[in-house]
Protein backbone atom coordinates (compact mmCIF):
# COMPACT_ATOMS: atom_id res chain seq x y z
CA UNK A 1 0.00 0.00 0.00
CA UNK A 2 1.80 3.00 -1.03
CA UNK A 3 -0.13 5.73 0.72
CA UNK A 4 -2.27 5.48 3.79
CA UNK A 5 -3.40 9.11 3.67
CA UNK A 6 -4.74 11.11 0.83
CA UNK A 7 -7.31 13.66 0.44
CA UNK A 8 -8.52 12.59 -2.32
CA UNK A 9 -11.61 14.44 -3.44
CA UNK A 10 -9.16 17.64 -2.65
CA UNK A 11 -7.21 16.14 -5.97
CA UNK A 12 -10.27 16.15 -7.43
CA UNK A 13 -10.83 20.38 -6.76
CA UNK A 14 -7.18 20.72 -7.73
CA UNK A 15 -7.95 18.73 -11.31
CA UNK A 16 -10.88 20.83 -12.42
CA UNK A 17 -8.93 24.18 -10.96
CA UNK A 18 -7.66 24.83 -14.22
CA UNK A 19 -10.86 24.47 -16.90
CA UNK A 20 -10.34 28.20 -17.40
CA UNK A 21 -6.83 27.95 -18.50
CA UNK A 22 -6.08 24.54 -20.30
CA UNK A 23 -7.19 22.60 -22.67
CA UNK A 24 -11.03 21.09 -22.42
CA UNK A 25 -10.19 17.72 -21.16
CA UNK A 26 -13.33 16.52 -22.65
CA UNK A 27 -11.97 17.04 -25.84
CA UNK A 28 -9.23 15.44 -25.52
CA UNK A 29 -10.10 11.62 -23.45
CA UNK A 30 -11.22 9.13 -25.81
CA UNK A 31 -13.27 6.40 -24.23
CA UNK A 32 -13.21 2.78 -25.00
CA UNK A 33 -15.39 0.58 -23.56
CA UNK A 34 -14.55 -3.72 -24.71
CA UNK A 35 -17.26 -6.35 -24.74
CA UNK A 36 -16.28 -7.70 -21.96
CA UNK A 37 -17.37 -4.30 -20.15
CA UNK A 38 -14.09 -2.91 -19.13
CA UNK A 39 -13.55 0.70 -19.87
CA UNK A 40 -10.55 2.74 -20.70
CA UNK A 41 -9.69 6.35 -21.20
CA UNK A 42 -6.96 7.26 -23.82
CA UNK A 43 -5.03 10.93 -24.32
CA UNK A 44 -2.88 11.44 -26.74
CA UNK A 45 0.32 13.03 -26.03
CA UNK A 46 3.51 13.17 -28.70
CA UNK A 47 5.79 15.51 -26.52
CA UNK A 48 7.85 12.47 -25.20
CA UNK A 49 7.89 8.73 -26.77
CA UNK A 50 6.31 7.35 -23.63
CA UNK A 51 3.32 6.94 -21.98
CA UNK A 52 1.48 6.15 -18.77
CA UNK A 53 -0.63 3.42 -17.97
CA UNK A 54 -3.12 3.12 -14.90
CA UNK A 55 -5.51 -0.03 -13.95
CA UNK A 56 -7.81 0.61 -11.06
CA UNK A 57 -9.86 -2.55 -9.72
CA UNK A 58 -12.81 -1.71 -8.30
CA UNK A 59 -11.74 -3.39 -5.26
CA UNK A 60 -10.33 -2.34 -1.93
CA UNK A 61 -10.64 -2.71 2.25
CA UNK A 62 -14.52 -1.43 1.81
CA UNK A 63 -15.25 -4.74 -0.07
CA UNK A 64 -13.79 -7.24 2.28
CA UNK A 65 -15.91 -8.65 5.27
CA UNK A 66 -15.23 -9.24 8.51
CA UNK A 67 -12.74 -12.00 9.12
CA UNK A 68 -10.88 -11.56 6.31
CA UNK A 69 -10.17 -7.89 6.35
CA UNK A 70 -6.39 -7.24 4.80
CA UNK A 71 -7.49 -9.33 1.33
CA UNK A 72 -7.47 -6.58 -0.83
CA UNK A 73 -3.97 -5.55 -0.19
CA UNK A 74 -2.28 -8.94 0.10
CA UNK A 75 -3.93 -9.48 -3.41
CA UNK A 76 -2.30 -6.60 -4.29
CA UNK A 77 1.09 -8.30 -3.42
CA UNK A 78 0.31 -11.51 -5.09
CA UNK A 79 -0.41 -9.82 -8.30
CA UNK A 80 2.89 -9.20 -8.68
CA UNK A 81 4.01 -12.56 -8.55
CA UNK A 82 3.40 -13.23 -12.19
CA UNK A 83 1.62 -15.68 -14.30
CA UNK A 84 2.15 -19.38 -15.31
CA UNK A 85 4.13 -18.15 -18.35
CA UNK A 86 5.85 -15.00 -16.14
CA UNK A 87 7.43 -16.33 -13.42
CA UNK A 88 7.75 -19.96 -13.66
CA UNK A 89 10.58 -22.59 -14.76
CA UNK A 90 8.24 -25.38 -15.01
CA UNK A 91 4.74 -24.79 -14.92
CA UNK A 92 3.70 -28.44 -14.77
CA UNK A 93 5.24 -29.39 -11.88
CA UNK A 94 4.71 -25.79 -9.76
CA UNK A 95 0.96 -26.02 -10.25
CA UNK A 96 0.29 -29.41 -8.34
CA UNK A 97 2.68 -28.16 -5.50
CA UNK A 98 0.62 -24.83 -5.16
CA UNK A 99 -2.42 -26.70 -5.12
CA UNK A 100 -0.82 -28.78 -2.27
CA UNK A 101 -0.11 -25.86 -0.57
CA UNK A 102 -3.92 -24.14 -1.21
CA UNK A 103 -5.20 -27.91 0.66
CA UNK A 104 -2.55 -27.35 3.17
CA UNK A 105 -3.37 -24.09 4.15
CA UNK A 106 -7.39 -24.89 4.30
CA UNK A 107 -6.83 -27.94 6.78
CA UNK A 108 -4.81 -25.55 8.77
CA UNK A 109 -7.73 -23.31 9.08
CA UNK A 110 -9.78 -25.53 10.88
CA UNK A 111 -6.99 -25.73 14.01
CA UNK A 112 -6.47 -24.51 16.83
CA UNK A 113 -3.12 -22.46 15.72
CA UNK A 114 -1.23 -23.66 19.22
CA UNK A 115 -1.75 -27.38 18.46
CA UNK A 116 0.56 -30.13 17.82
CA UNK A 117 -1.46 -30.88 14.76
CA UNK A 118 -0.84 -27.52 13.24
CA UNK A 119 2.64 -26.91 13.73
CA UNK A 120 2.66 -30.31 11.81
CA UNK A 121 0.30 -28.31 9.03
CA UNK A 122 3.04 -25.52 9.28
CA UNK A 123 6.40 -27.27 8.34
CA UNK A 124 4.32 -29.05 5.50
CA UNK A 125 3.22 -25.78 4.30
CA UNK A 126 7.04 -24.97 4.52
CA UNK A 127 8.37 -27.98 2.89
CA UNK A 128 6.16 -27.60 0.17
CA UNK A 129 6.75 -23.80 0.47
CA UNK A 130 10.47 -24.72 -0.60
CA UNK A 131 9.77 -26.82 -3.40
CA UNK A 132 7.47 -24.11 -5.19
CA UNK A 133 10.04 -21.71 -4.74
CA UNK A 134 12.72 -23.74 -6.46
CA UNK A 135 10.51 -23.81 -9.85
CA UNK A 136 9.45 -19.97 -9.72
CA UNK A 137 11.56 -17.10 -11.51
CA UNK A 138 10.97 -14.45 -8.46
CA UNK A 139 10.08 -11.00 -9.76
CA UNK A 140 10.31 -12.12 -13.26
CA UNK A 141 7.11 -9.72 -14.11
CA UNK A 142 8.55 -6.35 -12.66
CA UNK A 143 12.36 -7.69 -14.36
CA UNK A 144 10.63 -8.23 -17.14
CA UNK A 145 9.21 -4.46 -17.62
CA UNK A 146 12.40 -2.83 -16.04
CA UNK A 147 14.21 -4.78 -18.80
CA UNK A 148 12.26 -2.72 -21.19
CA UNK A 149 12.50 0.55 -19.78
CA UNK A 150 9.64 0.90 -16.82
CA UNK A 151 9.59 3.76 -14.53
CA UNK A 152 7.09 4.40 -11.65
CA UNK A 153 6.09 0.75 -11.65
CA UNK A 154 3.83 -0.05 -8.44
CA UNK A 155 0.83 -0.57 -7.01
CA UNK A 156 -1.42 0.51 -4.18
CA UNK A 157 -4.31 -0.27 -2.22
CA UNK A 158 -6.93 1.78 -0.28
CA UNK A 159 -10.41 1.68 1.04
CA UNK A 160 -12.28 1.98 -2.50
CA UNK A 161 -9.46 0.28 -4.97
CA UNK A 162 -6.78 -1.54 -6.24
CA UNK A 163 -4.43 0.18 -8.27
CA UNK A 164 -1.51 -0.89 -10.67
CA UNK A 165 0.76 1.59 -12.81
CA UNK A 166 3.69 1.90 -15.08
CA UNK A 167 5.93 4.34 -17.24
CA UNK A 168 7.26 2.92 -20.13
CA UNK A 169 8.53 3.92 -23.90
CA UNK A 170 5.47 3.72 -26.27
CA UNK A 171 7.21 0.88 -28.50
CA UNK A 172 6.65 -1.03 -25.10
CA UNK A 173 2.64 -0.67 -24.97
CA UNK A 174 2.18 -4.44 -26.61
CA UNK A 175 4.15 -5.92 -23.78
CA UNK A 176 2.63 -3.80 -21.16
CA UNK A 177 -0.70 -4.91 -22.50
CA UNK A 178 -0.32 -8.78 -22.47
CA UNK A 179 1.80 -8.65 -19.38
CA UNK A 180 -1.25 -6.97 -17.68
CA UNK A 181 -3.82 -8.36 -19.24
CA UNK A 182 -2.64 -11.80 -18.25
CA UNK A 183 -2.64 -10.58 -14.47
CA UNK A 184 -5.80 -9.16 -14.22
CA UNK A 185 -7.14 -12.68 -15.90
CA UNK A 186 -5.03 -14.89 -14.42
CA UNK A 187 -2.40 -14.35 -11.30
CA UNK A 188 -0.32 -16.95 -10.01
CA UNK A 189 -0.66 -16.77 -6.11
CA UNK A 190 3.05 -17.50 -5.55
CA UNK A 191 4.50 -17.01 -1.90
CA UNK A 192 1.32 -17.07 -0.45
CA UNK A 193 2.25 -17.11 3.37
CA UNK A 194 5.74 -15.02 2.70
CA UNK A 195 3.61 -12.48 1.39
CA UNK A 196 1.30 -12.88 3.99
CA UNK A 197 4.09 -11.78 6.80
CA UNK A 198 5.47 -8.82 4.76
CA UNK A 199 1.54 -7.84 5.05
CA UNK A 200 1.67 -8.50 9.15
CA UNK A 201 4.63 -6.33 9.19
CA UNK A 202 3.28 -3.86 6.94
CA UNK A 203 0.92 -3.26 9.72
CA UNK A 204 2.99 -3.16 12.66
CA UNK A 205 5.16 -0.64 11.12
CA UNK A 206 2.36 1.37 9.72
CA UNK A 207 -0.58 0.80 12.26
CA UNK A 208 0.66 -0.78 15.70
CA UNK A 209 4.36 0.80 15.78
CA UNK A 210 3.24 4.19 14.32
CA UNK A 211 0.91 6.90 16.31
CA UNK A 212 -0.15 8.49 13.59
CA UNK A 213 -1.85 4.89 12.12
CA UNK A 214 -3.20 3.79 15.27
CA UNK A 215 -5.03 7.24 16.16
CA UNK A 216 -6.51 7.14 12.63
CA UNK A 217 -7.36 3.49 12.95
CA UNK A 218 -9.08 4.11 16.54
CA UNK A 219 -10.65 7.65 14.70
CA UNK A 220 -12.77 5.50 11.70
CA UNK A 221 -13.61 2.54 14.05
CA UNK A 222 -15.61 4.65 16.61
CA UNK A 223 -16.66 6.90 14.32
CA UNK A 224 -18.47 4.55 12.19
CA UNK A 225 -21.17 1.63 12.86
CA UNK A 226 -22.19 0.11 10.03
CA UNK A 227 -19.68 1.53 7.06
CA UNK A 228 -17.37 -0.70 6.16
CA UNK A 229 -14.90 1.96 6.50
CA UNK A 230 -14.88 1.18 10.05
CA UNK A 231 -11.77 -1.81 9.31
CA UNK A 232 -8.43 -0.70 8.16
CA UNK A 233 -6.93 -1.27 4.40
CA UNK A 234 -4.18 -3.44 6.09
CA UNK A 235 -6.11 -5.70 7.62
CA UNK A 236 -6.51 -6.45 11.30
CA UNK A 237 -3.98 -8.60 13.03
CA UNK A 238 -5.51 -11.89 13.65
CA UNK A 239 -7.90 -11.62 10.39
CA UNK A 240 -4.39 -11.36 8.40
CA UNK A 241 -2.92 -14.66 10.23
CA UNK A 242 -5.73 -16.75 9.47
CA UNK A 243 -5.95 -15.74 5.75
CA UNK A 244 -5.65 -18.66 3.13
CA UNK A 245 -4.30 -19.22 -0.36
CA UNK A 246 -8.11 -20.49 -1.03
CA UNK A 247 -9.54 -17.16 0.52
CA UNK A 248 -7.00 -14.64 -1.87
CA UNK A 249 -8.16 -16.97 -5.41
CA UNK A 250 -11.58 -16.38 -4.05
CA UNK A 251 -11.42 -12.82 -3.75
CA UNK A 252 -9.62 -12.48 -7.25
CA UNK A 253 -12.70 -14.71 -8.76
CA UNK A 254 -15.19 -12.33 -6.90
CA UNK A 255 -14.01 -9.02 -7.83
CA UNK A 256 -10.97 -9.06 -10.37
CA UNK A 257 -13.54 -9.21 -13.72
CA UNK A 258 -13.27 -6.98 -16.53
CA UNK A 259 -16.27 -5.33 -15.64
CA UNK A 260 -15.50 -3.70 -12.21
CA UNK A 261 -11.93 -2.45 -13.62
CA UNK A 262 -10.94 0.26 -15.40
CA UNK A 263 -7.51 1.84 -17.26
CA UNK A 264 -6.01 4.91 -18.18
CA UNK A 265 -3.55 5.32 -20.84
CA UNK A 266 -1.88 8.88 -21.41
CA UNK A 267 1.05 9.78 -23.87
CA UNK A 268 2.82 8.69 -26.89
CA UNK A 269 -0.56 6.90 -28.21
CA UNK A 270 -1.69 5.88 -31.78
CA UNK A 271 -5.48 6.13 -30.94
CA UNK A 272 -6.95 3.52 -33.02
CA UNK A 273 -3.77 1.23 -33.26
CA UNK A 274 -4.28 1.04 -29.16
CA UNK A 275 -7.87 0.34 -29.49
CA UNK A 276 -7.26 -3.06 -31.07
CA UNK A 277 -4.96 -4.12 -28.86
CA UNK A 278 -7.09 -3.62 -26.01
CA UNK A 279 -9.52 -5.58 -27.88
CA UNK A 280 -7.18 -8.22 -28.72
CA UNK A 281 -5.30 -8.62 -24.72
CA UNK A 282 -7.47 -7.13 -22.21
CA UNK A 283 -10.55 -7.91 -24.45
CA UNK A 284 -9.98 -11.67 -24.52
CA UNK A 285 -10.69 -11.98 -20.73
CA UNK A 286 -14.22 -13.36 -20.31
CA UNK A 287 -17.37 -11.05 -19.27
CA UNK A 288 -18.60 -11.82 -15.82
CA UNK A 289 -20.67 -9.92 -14.33
CA UNK A 290 -19.60 -7.24 -11.63
CA UNK A 291 -19.82 -8.15 -7.98
CA UNK A 292 -22.39 -5.31 -6.33
CA UNK A 293 -20.21 -2.81 -4.43
CA UNK A 294 -20.38 -2.12 -0.70
CA UNK A 295 -23.33 0.96 -1.03
CA UNK A 296 -26.30 -0.97 0.59
CA UNK A 297 -25.27 0.15 3.93
CA UNK A 298 -26.90 3.24 6.02
CA UNK A 299 -25.40 4.55 9.10
CA UNK A 300 -27.67 5.45 11.55
CA UNK A 301 -28.84 8.59 12.98
CA UNK A 302 -26.11 9.87 15.94
CA UNK A 303 -27.27 11.63 18.73
CA UNK A 304 -24.30 11.82 20.89
CA UNK A 305 -20.66 12.67 20.62
CA UNK A 306 -17.93 9.97 20.13
CA UNK A 307 -14.79 9.68 22.06
CA UNK A 308 -11.93 7.22 22.42
CA UNK A 309 -8.68 7.45 24.07
CA UNK A 310 -5.71 5.27 22.52
CA UNK A 311 -2.78 5.04 24.51
CA UNK A 312 0.90 5.20 22.97
CA UNK A 313 4.49 5.74 24.23
CA UNK A 314 5.07 8.98 21.73
CA UNK A 315 3.88 12.37 21.71
CA UNK A 316 0.23 12.95 22.48
CA UNK A 317 -1.96 13.33 19.63
CA UNK A 318 -5.43 14.39 18.85
CA UNK A 319 -7.58 13.45 15.92
CA UNK A 320 -11.35 15.07 15.45
CA UNK A 321 -13.52 13.87 12.73
CA UNK A 322 -17.30 14.80 10.88
CA UNK A 323 -18.86 12.87 9.03
CA UNK A 324 -19.73 13.73 5.86
CA UNK A 325 -21.70 13.17 2.31
CA UNK A 326 -19.29 12.26 -0.62
CA UNK A 327 -19.76 13.20 -4.46
CA UNK A 328 -21.94 14.37 -6.28
CA UNK A 329 -23.31 15.84 -2.80
CA UNK A 330 -23.02 19.48 -3.08
CA UNK A 331 -22.01 19.66 0.53
CA UNK A 332 -19.03 17.54 -0.55
CA UNK A 333 -18.17 20.63 -2.65
CA UNK A 334 -18.34 22.90 -0.14
CA UNK A 335 -16.11 20.93 1.80
CA UNK A 336 -13.21 21.28 -0.18
CA UNK A 337 -13.66 24.44 0.26
CA UNK A 338 -13.83 24.55 3.83
CA UNK A 339 -10.33 22.12 4.08
CA UNK A 340 -8.65 24.44 1.97
CA UNK A 341 -9.23 27.43 3.81
CA UNK A 342 -9.02 25.47 7.64
CA UNK A 343 -6.27 23.34 7.29
CA UNK A 344 -4.34 22.54 3.92
CA UNK A 345 -0.78 24.18 4.48
CA UNK A 346 1.00 26.70 6.66
CA UNK A 347 -1.46 29.55 5.40
CA UNK A 348 -4.73 27.50 6.66
CA UNK A 349 -6.57 29.13 9.44
CA UNK A 350 -6.08 26.53 11.93
CA UNK A 351 -2.46 26.51 11.52
CA UNK A 352 -1.96 29.82 11.80
CA UNK A 353 -4.07 30.12 15.19
CA UNK A 354 -2.88 26.74 16.13
CA UNK A 355 0.94 27.16 15.54
CA UNK A 356 2.05 30.13 14.20
CA UNK A 357 0.03 32.63 16.37
CA UNK A 358 -0.70 30.53 19.66
CA UNK A 359 1.99 28.26 19.88
CA UNK A 360 -0.24 25.30 20.84
CA UNK A 361 1.07 23.24 18.38
CA UNK A 362 3.87 21.87 16.37
CA UNK A 363 1.61 20.43 13.54
CA UNK A 364 -2.21 20.54 12.26
CA UNK A 365 -3.65 19.24 9.71
CA UNK A 366 -6.77 18.40 7.40
CA UNK A 367 -7.38 15.16 5.64
CA UNK A 368 -10.12 13.06 4.23
CA UNK A 369 -10.55 9.34 5.36
CA UNK A 370 -10.39 6.93 4.62
CA UNK A 371 -12.02 6.88 1.26
CA UNK A 372 -14.13 8.98 -1.14
CA UNK A 373 -17.00 6.13 -2.57
CA UNK A 374 -18.72 6.08 0.71
CA UNK A 375 -19.92 9.25 2.95
CA UNK A 376 -16.79 9.19 4.60
CA UNK A 377 -14.53 11.81 7.55
CA UNK A 378 -13.65 15.06 7.24
CA UNK A 379 -10.47 14.73 10.01
CA UNK A 380 -7.95 17.18 11.49
CA UNK A 381 -5.16 15.69 13.12
CA UNK A 382 -3.04 18.44 15.67
CA UNK A 383 0.09 17.48 17.71
CA UNK A 384 0.45 19.41 20.82
CA UNK A 385 3.50 21.02 21.76
CA UNK A 386 4.95 20.30 25.01
CA UNK A 387 3.36 21.60 28.39
CA UNK A 388 0.31 22.35 26.25
CA UNK A 389 -2.65 19.98 26.79
CA UNK A 390 -5.00 17.81 24.42
CA UNK A 391 -8.20 19.81 25.72
CA UNK A 392 -6.41 23.19 25.45
CA UNK A 393 -5.64 21.94 21.83
CA UNK A 394 -9.21 20.66 21.12
CA UNK A 395 -11.08 23.39 22.42
CA UNK A 396 -8.96 25.62 20.61
CA UNK A 397 -9.37 23.66 17.76
CA UNK A 398 -13.35 23.90 17.85
CA UNK A 399 -13.63 27.80 18.60
CA UNK A 400 -11.70 28.06 15.41
CA UNK A 401 -14.59 25.72 13.73
CA UNK A 402 -17.62 27.41 15.09
CA UNK A 403 -16.38 30.77 13.97
CA UNK A 404 -16.54 29.69 10.77
CA UNK A 405 -20.25 29.19 11.40
CA UNK A 406 -20.71 32.81 11.99
CA UNK A 407 -18.39 34.69 10.44
CA UNK A 408 -18.52 34.92 7.24
CA UNK A 409 -15.78 33.85 4.68
CA UNK A 410 -14.39 36.89 2.83
CA UNK A 411 -14.78 36.81 -0.74
CA UNK A 412 -10.74 37.24 -1.15
CA UNK A 413 -10.34 33.87 0.72
CA UNK A 414 -12.59 32.13 -1.58
CA UNK A 415 -10.61 33.28 -4.61
CA UNK A 416 -7.46 32.71 -2.67
CA UNK A 417 -8.46 29.33 -3.07
CA UNK A 418 -9.53 29.39 -6.55
CA UNK A 419 -6.10 30.71 -7.30
CA UNK A 420 -4.57 27.84 -5.56
CA UNK A 421 -6.11 25.46 -7.14
CA UNK A 422 -5.57 26.86 -10.57
CA UNK A 423 -1.67 26.33 -10.05
CA UNK A 424 -2.01 22.82 -8.97
CA UNK A 425 -4.19 21.84 -11.99
CA UNK A 426 -1.61 22.90 -14.10
CA UNK A 427 1.16 21.01 -12.45
CA UNK A 428 -1.04 17.79 -12.21
CA UNK A 429 -2.27 17.78 -15.61
CA UNK A 430 1.64 18.74 -16.77
CA UNK A 431 2.57 15.09 -16.34
CA UNK A 432 1.18 11.92 -18.26
CA UNK A 433 1.16 10.28 -14.80
CA UNK A 434 -0.79 12.46 -13.04
CA UNK A 435 -3.69 12.69 -15.33
CA UNK A 436 -3.73 9.09 -15.85
CA UNK A 437 -4.05 8.95 -12.10
CA UNK A 438 -6.27 11.81 -11.83
CA UNK A 439 -8.52 10.44 -14.98
CA UNK A 440 -8.81 6.81 -13.97
CA UNK A 441 -9.65 7.39 -10.23
CA UNK A 442 -13.03 9.63 -10.99
CA UNK A 443 -13.98 7.16 -13.31
CA UNK A 444 -13.65 4.29 -11.14
CA UNK A 445 -14.92 6.33 -7.85
CA UNK A 446 -17.81 8.72 -8.97
CA UNK A 447 -18.31 6.12 -12.10
CA UNK A 448 -17.56 8.65 -14.54
CA UNK A 449 -14.23 11.16 -15.23
CA UNK A 450 -16.67 14.10 -16.63
CA UNK A 451 -17.00 14.88 -12.94
CA UNK A 452 -14.03 16.76 -13.39
CA UNK A 453 -15.70 19.13 -15.87
CA UNK A 454 -18.73 20.35 -13.59
CA UNK A 455 -16.04 21.11 -10.65
CA UNK A 456 -14.96 24.60 -11.36
CA UNK A 457 -18.62 26.04 -11.85
CA UNK A 458 -19.80 23.97 -9.04
CA UNK A 459 -16.91 25.54 -6.70
CA UNK A 460 -17.04 28.85 -8.08
CA UNK A 461 -20.72 28.79 -7.21
CA UNK A 462 -20.25 28.58 -3.53
CA UNK A 463 -20.65 31.32 -1.07
CA UNK A 464 -19.84 32.40 2.14
CA UNK A 465 -23.32 31.40 3.33
CA UNK A 466 -22.62 28.08 1.98
CA UNK A 467 -19.81 27.36 4.25
CA UNK A 468 -21.71 28.72 7.24
CA UNK A 469 -24.69 26.21 6.36
CA UNK A 470 -22.43 23.05 6.18
CA UNK A 471 -20.61 24.39 9.18
CA UNK A 472 -23.73 24.53 11.57
CA UNK A 473 -24.96 21.26 9.92
CA UNK A 474 -21.91 19.04 10.39
CA UNK A 475 -19.70 20.79 12.71
CA UNK A 476 -22.19 19.99 15.54
CA UNK A 477 -21.43 17.31 18.63
CA UNK A 478 -23.51 14.29 17.78
CA UNK A 479 -21.76 14.23 14.60
CA UNK A 480 -18.59 14.64 16.10
CA UNK A 481 -15.86 11.85 16.99
CA UNK A 482 -12.64 12.86 19.12
CA UNK A 483 -9.95 10.43 19.75
CA UNK A 484 -6.95 11.08 21.94
CA UNK A 485 -3.54 9.68 21.70
CA UNK A 486 -1.83 9.63 25.07
CA UNK A 487 1.40 8.32 26.54
CA UNK A 488 0.54 5.01 29.02
CA UNK A 489 -0.68 6.08 32.35
CA UNK A 490 3.01 4.10 33.45
CA UNK A 491 5.07 5.38 31.09
CA UNK A 492 8.71 7.34 32.53
CA UNK A 493 9.07 9.59 28.93
CA UNK A 494 7.83 13.17 29.08
CA UNK A 495 5.53 14.24 31.46
CA UNK A 496 4.04 16.66 29.37
CA UNK A 497 0.74 16.28 27.35
CA UNK A 498 -0.47 13.12 29.63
Amino acid sequence: MKRCIVPVVCLAFQLAGGARASPDLRKMVVEHRLANGMRFLLVRRHEAPVFTAFIRVKVGGADERIGKTGLAHLFEHLAFKGTSVVGSRDWKRERPLLLSIAEAGDELAGLDPKSRQAAQVKARIESLSKQARALERENALTEVLLRNGASDLNAETDKDMTTYYVSLPSNRLELWALLEASRLAAPVPRDFYAERSVVMEERRDRVDGDPLGTLLEELTMVAFSASPYRWPTVGFAADLESLSMRDALEFHRDHYMPANAVGALVGDLDIEATKALLDRTFGAIPARPATAGPSAFEEPVRHSERRSVVYFDAAPRLAVGFLKPTLPSRDDYVFDVIQLLMSEGRSSRLYRSLVTENGLCSDVTGVMVPGARLPHLYALVATPLANTSLETVEAALLDSLERLKTEPVAQRDLERVLTRLDADFSRQIATNSGLAETLSFFEAVAGDWRYLADHRRQIESITAAEVQRVARTYFVPENRTVVYLRRPPDSRASEGNR
